[in-house]
């Protein structure tokens, strides 16, 4: 089902909130994958049956209300929406939860105006803050003719406390951008679990003091990564504006500084970068590597950092 949906004023990427009640829905609509960044929807007051599988590409959803509809089996994919926060299924003819629901993120379930078993409900408020009766959330019922939410709720929904983001810089030698496009790839995965935010020196636009949004982008670094290479080490630029402050930060303000060899290199003691415990080995760099070696190490490196993501986040 294709639903005709316009926001004025902003494209598909901008839009982070949409209203869908009462649009006499017998299904969520597939177009709504065209909206990547939304994290707060409404569905509520239509006819919806089913929770189809393609919502998963809602990776950033944090709000989903569903109330008032004709839901009697959940989905699991709804339950592996990795921001999903508070979910909405006051009205709907749930009786059981599928296992996956065990497993998700989510903080608070409303469940009130449903047919739940007890032992079910039992198991719902070990894991969750479930709201299952009394004065039950009504969420907004009147339409408001697709136009972006200012608010998901007639009342308060308190969600999460926002994720402490992580700010990545990469400090590498153009000559070595090759590694750099490999290494960001790789880092994109986190980002859909993860609170992050990367840089490196090509987000500058030509209109960018260049020399401020470096600095910048030093100052606001929890964690940065090092491609170690003989042109990183030669470079001047790199040696005085961005390793000094950086082993500043990580001697004063715990800046977690993490090198990958990307080729071999000389004078890392004298750098004083010889402390770091690298990625790899140091004496099998990424250069020395076959295609296959290379993407293993990067995603062992990946799974290395993510615990850095996991503490922050909690």
């Amino acid at each position: 089902m294709i639903y005709p949906i316009v926001v004025k004023g902003k494209t598909k990427k901008q839009v982070t909130k949409l209203n869908l009640s009462g649009c006499n829905l017998s299904s969520i609509p597939e177009n709504i994958i065209e909206y990547p960044n939304l994290t707060k929807l409404v569905l509520s007051n239509n006819k919806i049956k089913v929770i189809p599988g393609y919502i998963l590409n809602l990776k950033k959803l944090k709000v989903l209300d569903l109330a008032n509809n004709d839901i009697k089996v959940l989905h699991s994919a709804v339950f592996r929406l990795p921001k999903l926060r508070t979910l909405n299924l006051y009205g709907n003819q749930i009786a059981k939860f599928p296992k996956q629901a065990m497993e998700s993120a989510l903080h608070k379930i409303i469940v009130c105006n449903n047919p739940i078993i007890d032992t079910e409900l039992e198991r719902l408020k070990k894991k969750f803050d479930v709201v299952f009766s009394g004065e039950c959330p009504v969420f907004n019922q009147e339409p408001i003719e697709n136009e972006p939410m200012e608010s998901v709720s007639q009342i308060e929904i308190k969600e999460e406390k926002k994720e402490k983001k992580h700010q990545i810089f990469i400090s590498y030698s153009h000559r070595d951008e090759r590694w750099l496009v490999r290494i960001k790839t790789h880092l994109k995965s986190l980002g859909f679990y993860y609170e992050l935010e990367e840089w490196d020196d090509q987000k500058l636009r030509p209109s960018d003091k260049w020399e401020e949004e470096i600095t910048k982008a030093l100052n606001n670094a929890t964690i940065a990564i090092l491609l170690f290479s003989a042109d990183f080490m030669a470079s001047d630029f790199i040696n005085k504006r961005e390793l000094q402050p950086l082993l500043e930060k990580a001697s004063h303000n715990g800046v977690k500084i993490i090198p990958i060899m990307v080729s071999p290199c000389a004078m890392l003691k004298e750098s004083g970068l010889g402390k770091y415990q690298g990625s790899n080995d140091p004496k099998k760099t990424l250069l020395e590597m076959s295609d296959g070696e290379v993407e293993r190490t990067l995603a062992d490196f990946v799974e290395k950092i993510k615990p850095f993501f996991v503490e922050r986040k909690n």
